[in-house]
């Protein structure tokens, strides 16, 4: 740490000076430009301005007869760093279009802006206070929530409605890690949506516990096919854990830490009732299938005291 002396220069221009050997470091002279950023904390912090860096733009190019899926995890790792324009280029089009279209298919905001032969322009259209770490959250709690009450519901709807509801908890699930990596270069991200930035970890976090949750849900709903789940006591079970869930979302949203630690509590209670049920099943005929429902029932109620555990660790 390096202390230094704030001076007064023109008469009324408060001035501190640069540390030689840094300068010298990133070639700044008279008149280069530099980048201050602001941290929560009320401190400044520094950098060399790149101009190279200031559009926030990415170009990719898409090989002829690659693998469709390194293409997309490419473009993917492009929004999620916090890119606002992506230029593609591919000498195959339909390549090009196929991973384009899947590309937002899987993330929010982007649009096709100009697109000439075997070159395509995608930008974010979307302003940062319109999608919240607080609203993306919310809406991935809604889509959840229906996805394990649908395995369950004895009307049941065509699973490709099912699956689209995944995707679309992926989808948030991927914005909030764009969000969150936005908020780690610009701190005006978390004034935006006025929170710490121990707060926009949370967020990060939970929103992929509530991702693994849908997947359970999805689970649920595949082993039981056209099915309905006539066994009360496992019916009831998942109720409670999607119930736990709910509530651990609500401590959440409210920053209780105190009852979020009373929902803990419950970890063993599950634990419990699922070996209790188990038990239950041995001679069955559809012990297995119930034995696994189960098992995904009981890692969504975890998933929920996991949440709490860190309600607990990153709010006050």
């Amino acid at each position: 740490m390096e202390i230094r002396k704030i001076q007064k220069t023109g008469g009324s221009t408060l001035v501190v000076s640069l540390p030689k050997a840094w300068c010298q470091n990133f070639d700044l002279k008279v008149g280069s430009k530099v980048v201050l950023n602001y941290n929560e904390r009320g401190g400044i912090m520094m950098q060399p301005f790149d101009s190279s860096r200031e559009s926030s733009a990415a170009t990719v190019d898409i090989k002829k007869d690659s693998d469709m899926d390194n293409e997309l995890r490419m473009l993917i790792s492009k929004y999620i760093q916090g890119v606002k324009k992506i230029n593609i280029r591919s000498e195959d089009k339909k390549a090009m279009d196929d991973v384009i279209r899947k590309f937002l298919d899987f993330t929010i905001g982007f649009e096709i802006i100009d697109e000439k032969g075997n070159e395509a322009t995608l930008e974010d259209l979307i302003s940062l206070p319109m999608l919240t770490f607080d609203k993306g959250m919310k809406r991935m709690v809604t889509l959840v929530r229906s996805i394990v009450a649908e395995s369950i519901n004895p009307q049941k709807i065509p699973l490709e409605y099912v699956l689209k509801k995944e995707d679309e908890v992926d989808k948030f699930n991927i914005y909030m890690q764009r969000l969150f990596s936005q908020s780690l270069k610009d701190y005006s991200v978390l004034q935006l949506n006025n929170i710490s930035s121990a707060e926009a970890l949370s967020y990060l976090l939970v929103s992929r516990i509530l991702e693994r949750i849908a997947d359970h849900g999805v689970r649920i709903y595949s082993l039981l096919g056209e099915k309905t789940l006539k066994h009360t006591e496992i019916v009831e079970y998942i109720r409670e854990a999607t119930d736990s869930m709910g509530m651990a979302m609500e401590y959440f949203f409210k920053r209780d830490v105190l009852r979020a630690n009373q929902e803990i509590s419950k970890k063993e209670y599950f634990k419990k009732t699922r070996a209790s049920i188990n038990k239950s099943l041995h001679g069955s005929s559809d012990g297995i299938i119930l034995a696994e429902i189960l098992e995904d029932a009981e890692r969504i109620a975890l998933y929920s005291t996991d949440i709490c555990e860190l309600i607990m660790d990153y709010f006050e």
